[in-house]
């Protein structure tokens, strides 16, 4: 009877992972395919910039053809394309092969630009000086030294818009379902939750999160949000066949290393892929310091620090990019204060005491988006809460104004804070600032989020904002301060703006 259920499971699970192999194979083919033809056109776009738009002999024309006369031929100042056919040929070729070495083909195609476009903009440039050190070697046919650059600047830029389109159009192909990996969590505990809300958060990887198992080692979750328990890490092989899992990403404390191993075993028998992840994900790859004592790997972990060079750079980038903001915007900002000036009674600006770095209290600038009474009918409102921890949100909250909803949803009610951040209450980049009385309810190791200076955005506003429960705002707030980094603190600035242009969770 078992038998006879789990033939049928066993052969779709394998039917959809041959399934799965083709569409990755396809999608490798289709990607080198484009690029090839990418390549060659840009080198056919840089050949017209080169030697059409920018040839410097125009001027050498008019002068021939008045000397010469009718019989002047002005291609003697140009080379034909098609002497160029060996150079086009290799760079096309060249190009695809040092993609393939540098691994460009086994990125996925989306949520991943930035790699992808450094990856093609250093494996471009590994091309053209392999090139340029070739023409040192061997001379050229004349002019097409100056011909390479332009192809090199024409070839990262035409790849990477194709990137970036291409990206889209598999992000529509996962929204249906095609080539969508079904994803199952093993583990329930902090490293658990986070690995399922980063992936949550990013839904245009084209993972889609079944469930998670529950780890043994605490009580079964009673409330795991949008993350649904299939059962414990026992039922592995049950739920990878019944749920027709493609990828297991097993993400254990390491006291439960035969669990993990045990995981292991049971997903290369029944051949479906995984991943491990160790506890050290928690923490920044740079800040983990190796050394060995008589042949013995130690590892350590170095504090993160932000150094004098950091400090200065985050501060002059907060204070420019608050006062471009502010100054080139004004026309709008005083739009709206006129607005909500004549709306509602009450200030234009609303002020608020916020706990800001190591707990010290600061004043807070917003465009006020409430009724005057708002903290009053506070009290009434309470039953409906429908945020998680010490939060208070409420999606249709009847004492925000009209003008205030619309200012709220494009957040363009935080705009006074970078005054603060001007002052240095706050920076561009950190955990929002918290209540005084949510503070006080915080638990011990939420008031982690109290560690550096709070910020206009962060890791919690790009991935989510208020869809993301209480807990999962917290560890993604403490993931930022654990792994800050000059290159983490642009990212969220960057990815700020599609958050806020799609009102992504904001109400």
């Amino acid at each position: 009877m078992v038998g006879g259920a789990t033939g049928p499971i066993t052969k779709a699970i394998s039917r959809r992972r041959s399934h799965r192999r083709q569409w990755r194979i396809f999608e490798c083919i289709a990607m080198i395919i484009l690029d090839a033809i990418l390549i060659d056109a840009s080198f056919r776009v840089a050949y017209y910039f080169r030697y059409v738009l920018l040839r410097p002999s125009s001027l050498l024309d008019t002068l021939a053809k008045t000397l010469i006369g009718s019989e002047f031929n002005s291609t003697f100042f140009t080379t034909p394309l098609d002497n160029f056919a060996p150079l086009e040929f290799g760079i096309v070729i060249g190009l695809i092969v040092i993609f393939i070495l540098r691994g460009l083909y086994t990125i996925r195609l989306t949520g991943s630009w930035f790699r992808q476009a450094r990856t093609i903009l250093n494996s471009a440039t590994v091309g053209l000086t392999l090139l340029i050190a070739y023409y040192f070697v061997f001379p050229a046919m004349s002019n097409s030294r100056l011909l390479v650059p332009f192809v090199w600047a024409t070839a990262v830029v035409v790849l990477c818009l194709a990137r970036l389109i291409v990206s889209g159009v598999m992000v529509l192909l996962y929204r249906i379902g095609l080539g969508e990996t079904r994803l199952l969590v093993v583990g329930s505990g902090r490293l658990g939750k986070m690995i399922m809300q980063h992936i949550a958060a990013n839904p245009d990887l084209g993972y889609s999160i079944v469930g998670f198992l529950h780890d043994l080692q605490h009580e079964p979750p009673s409330d795991f949000g949008r993350f649904k328990m299939l059962g414990t890490i026992d039922d592995i092989g049950y739920v990878i066949r019944s749920m027709q899992v493609d990828e297991v990403i097993i993400a254990l404390p390491s006291n439960m290393h035969q669990y993990a191993v045990r995981s292991v075993k049971m997903c290369e028998r029944l051949g479906t892929s995984f991943k491990l992840v160790p506890e050290l994900y928690e923490l920044s790859l740079s800040r983990i310091d190796m050394g060995v004592i008589e042949g013995i790997p130690l590892l350590g972990i170095r504090q993160v620090a932000l150094n004098s060079i950091q400090r200065f750079i985050t501060r002059l980038v907060d204070v420019t990019v608050s006062i471009l903001v502010l100054t080139l915007s004004s026309p709008i900002w005083l739009c709206i204060a006129l607005i909500i000036k004549l709306s509602s009674q009450g200030p234009i600006i609303f002020k608020q005491k916020r706990v800001g770095l190591n707990g010290k209290l600061f004043e807070i600038y917003k465009f006020r988006s409430m009724y005057q009474n708002a903290d009053q009918r506070l009290a009434t409102l309470l039953e409906k809460n429908e945020a998680t921890g010490p939060l208070f949100k409420m999606k249709d909250d009847p004492r925000i104004t009209p003008i205030g909803k619309f200012i709220r949803r494009t957040s363009l009610d935080e705009v006074p804070q970078l005054i603060n951040v001007i002052k240095g209450d706050m920076s561009l980049v950190g955990p929002r600032p918290a209540l005084q009385r949510e503070v006080e309810q915080y638990e011990e190791w939420q008031k982690g989020r109290l560690a550096i200076r709070p910020g206009l955005t962060g890791l919690w506003q790009v991935r989510g904002r208020s869809n993301l429960s209480f807990d999962e705002g917290v560890l993604m707030d403490l993931y930022y301060i654990e792994n800050w980094s000059l290159r983490l603190y642009f990212q969220i600035l960057f990815r700020t703006i599609p958050a806020v242009l799609f009102s992504r969770g904001a109400y």
